[in-house]
């Protein structure tokens, strides 16, 4: 029987998952973008079972790694909110050898070697993300399309110590101050906008102007990392810079592409221009949340505008300076 699921991903485009199971067969799933195409597909599974023929509900016996990570790419990441970085990342490693691999001849050793391979040039928060994505992979594989999937436990990384950078005196002034060498108009306002509102970059990147109401101070984000939206307070500095922007389309930073890369690749072009080593646009995020706490507002407060639902990752966030604490302890 097929079942059909109506799913709303980060752009808040509307996708439509089928799930096909039948006692003896391999569920089956695949997304599509309207509900009749979904259905077609549904009854083409179903009469294929019906009659032994049409398509395939066995994987075949040459069926690689690459297969299961481009049918990923192509029926789930659209549906996750951070699904463009997962797709594009398979992208990269369907040109890799590993992903050449026959599903039947995995080992723990392929993704040892991956590993290991991948240590050498980035952190290992980086390789666990990338495990992860082959991990939910291989998982989807194995449980709903019905595929034989070796078992492949290895030793994952270490996990790095949470990050505590914040801006050193004078540094946000140069990062605005190299903006004025760049070309892309929204650098500046993005960094300022990122220190004031302690947003992520995709909220940022995804705010549009009907969210943002400059007479009452506030900005809304209807779609979140952790799935529940919220409007923040801005500041006076925020309002001013909103209502400088020229307005052109929906999105607030229009100048921008949809995904994080564009804004990620200015910020660190801008970084190695005016010479600041060790920061990334995200550590702002944690610059906002301290300098909230060093204004007087208190948790609930900079929870509402963070986004943070436990005390502990607001904890994992603040970053409080010693030579701060120093001067109250008197």
């Amino acid at each position: 029987m097929a079942t059909f699921s109506k799913r709303v991903i980060a752009s808040g485009e509307v996708t439509y998952q089928a799930k096909c199971r039948r006692s003896d067969f391999p569920t089956l799933t695949k997304t599509f973008r309207s509900l009749a195409d979904a259905k077609k597909w549904a009854r083409g599974i179903e009469r294929s079972w019906d009659t032994g023929e049409g398509q395939a509900t066995q994987p075949q016996a040459d069926t690689t790694l690459g297969d299961l990570l481009k049918r990923y790419r192509e029926e789930v990441t659209p549906t996750l909110r951070s699904g463009d970085l997962d797709a594009h990342r398979i992208t990269l490693w369907l040109k890799e050898p590993f992903t050449k691999v026959r599903v039947a001849d995995l080992t723990p050793s392929v993704f040892a070697t991956y590993r290991d391979e991948r240590l050498k040039k980035v952190s290992a928060g980086t390789v666990l993300r990338e495990l992860n994505i082959i991990r939910a992979a291989l998982n989807r594989a194995k449980i709903e399309w019905g595929v034989a999937v070796p078992e492949c436990r290895i030793t994952r990384p270490r996990a790095p110590a949470p990050r505590d950078r914040r801006l050193k005196p004078g540094e946000l002034e140069k990062l605005l101050e190299g903006c004025k060498q760049s070309r892309i108009i929204h650098l500046a306002p993005a960094i300022i906008l990122a220190v004031e509102t302690a947003a992520r970059q995709g909220e940022l990147l995804a705010l549009t102007w009907k969210n943002v109401d400059l007479e009452q101070r506030t900005a809304r984000f209807p779609v979140t990392k952790n799935g529940h939206p919220r409007t923040i307070p801005l500041s006076s500095r925020a309002v001013a810079v909103l209502s400088g922007l020229e307005r052109k389309g929906d999105r607030v930073l229009w100048a921008f592409g949809k995904d994080r890369c564009s804004l990620k690749h200015a910020f660190v072009r801008l970084r190695e221009r005016v010479k600041i080593d060790g920061l990334r646009f995200h550590d702002l995020r944690r610059e906002g949340v301290s300098r909230m706490l060093e204004r007087g507002l208190n948790i609930v407060e900079v929870s509402q505008v963070s986004g943070h639902r436990t005390l502990s990752m607001i904890q994992r966030y603040a970053a409080p300076r010693a030579e701060d604490i120093a001067k109250k302890l008197g």
